[in-house]
């Protein structure tokens, strides 16, 4: 055991995690938008019906939020990311056969969708949480670049199969590594130090937890619960800023790969931008861990005030130069934001709370998210442009960065409530 040996198994488990995160939904998070023109050829698909499919993805893999926190808390977090990853591993496979609108949203939309939200974000941002403390801010980031280093890779790889297979290859090759990654989550997942006989961060002691029945005792109305945290105003609010970094992604993702196509810019360039606005999202998640240092509701703030002007560039964009620098700054906004609102939920309401309180924020986006791309679609077919999306998510953006700055933390439950729960 990985306790006797003097091992602290927690950076394992971040490595393990990496991998399980990076591979397991960055592949199909960003092939739909680089195989847009030649599915939406193909399947003879609407700009609106496209952005649909994403959207109901989108909408499924957070909608599964809270039943993947129930399983990863009543059965183990191995159990659940074992099985999504293979449930994503058939989705992407019936996706390589598909030949109609209906057979990509029960492929990609519901299967995939319902696969990645049980094995990755979730319950590798938990085990992050479950096995740090000191470090807590810092673990996720690293786990969170995964989806940032494997994604930079996935248009030139997307773009090799479309020039030398076909995007049904691409499916089939998203589909096996799911497959692996399946056995990866079954052999080296463990939930928590304490199955192994360690400590968070690797201690001697779990210096967070109570010593004496006494200090229990006390502890206990100090620890939010999951259904004591949703009914509070900063839940909300931190609610409001999950929208306003996590939305304006999607819809570039989703839309972004055809607003550069409408305006002109070249295949190689515009796969060389997608790239580039994925690989500079890492460093958004790296300096998402300045949470350790600083307040995590400040890092969050300044991410989505830089997610803002990115995408208000794009209203403007025409040049690849001037688009260098707004998928710069949305990458990096977006990178920020995903790992500090995580570090935010943890410091406002506790490590008991995390998985509740975080399933329940993917519910809420997912539901936005399932139509964001689908209105975005709807307007390009009325409009010809994207310009009304674009200018709407902005100020979404910059709405969720002041709210992230006037939001104060909500104390304990005691204080909340003004007597123990």
């Amino acid at each position: 055991m990985a306790g006797r040996m003097g091992l602290f198994y927690g950076w394992v488990i971040v490595v393990v995690a990496w991998i399980l995160y990076g591979f397991g939904i960055s592949p199909a998070f960003y092939s739909w938008g680089q195989f847009a023109p030649a599915l939406i050829t193909d399947l003879e698909l609407s700009r609106a019906n496209f952005g649909l499919i994403f959207g109901m993805f989108t909408f499924t893999y957070s909608a599964i939020g809270p039943l993947a926190a129930l399983l990863q808390t009543h059965l183990s977090i191995r159990f659940t990311m074992t099985l999504g990853a293979a449930l994503a591993a058939a989705g992407f496979w019936y996706v390589s056969r598909a030949d109609s609108f209906v057979d990509c949203i029960v492929g990609f939309s519901l299967m995939g969708g319902a696969g990645i939200g049980l094995s990755t974000i979730l319950p590798s941002q938990t085990l992050g949480q479950n096995w740090f403390l000191k470090y807590r801010a810092r673990s996720i980031a690293i786990i969170l670049t995964g989806g940032g280093i494997v994604g930079t890779a996935v248009p030139t790889v997307d773009r090799w199969f479309l020039d030398n297979q076909t995007w049904n290859d691409g499916w089939l090759f998203i589909s096996w590594i799911s497959a692996a990654l399946a056995l990866v989550a079954l052999l080296f997942v463990r939930d928590r130090p304490e199955v192994i006989g360690q400590f968070r961060d690797g201690a001697r002691e779990d210096l967070a937890a109570p010593t004496t029945k006494s200090a229990a005792t006390e502890a206990g109305p100090t620890e939010w619960t999951a259904t004591q945290a949703v009914r509070t105003p900063q839940f909300a609010l931190m609610i409001l800023c999950g929208l306003a970094y996590g939305t304006p992604w999607g819809v570039v993702v989703a839309h972004g790969r055809l607003h550069m196509d409408d305006i002109g810019l070249a295949p190689g360039v515009i796969a060389g931008l997608f790239s580039w606005m994925i690989l500079i999202s890492i460093l958004g998640r790296v300096s998402g861990s300045l949470a350790d240092l600083v307040s995590p509701r400040k890092v969050l703030a300044v991410a989505l005030a830089l997610e803002a002007l990115g995408l208000a560039g794009l209203l403007v964009a025409r040049a690849p130069a001037l688009g260098y620098v707004c998928v710069t700054l949305i990458g990096i906004g977006f990178g920020a934001g995903y790992v500090s609102i995580s570090v935010v939920f943890s410091e406002f309401f506790g490590r008991r709370a995390f998985a509740g309180t975080t399933g329940t924020r993917m519910l809420v986006g997912g539901t936005v998210g399932l139509g964001a791309p689908w209105l975005a679609g709807v307007l390009f077919d009325q409009t010809g442009s994207y310009d009304l999306p674009f200018a709407g998510l902005a100020l979404l953006s910059l709405a969720g960065a002041a709210v992230a700055i006037i939001c104060p933390a909500p104390g304990s439950p005691r204080n909340a409530r003004g007597k123990p729960s």
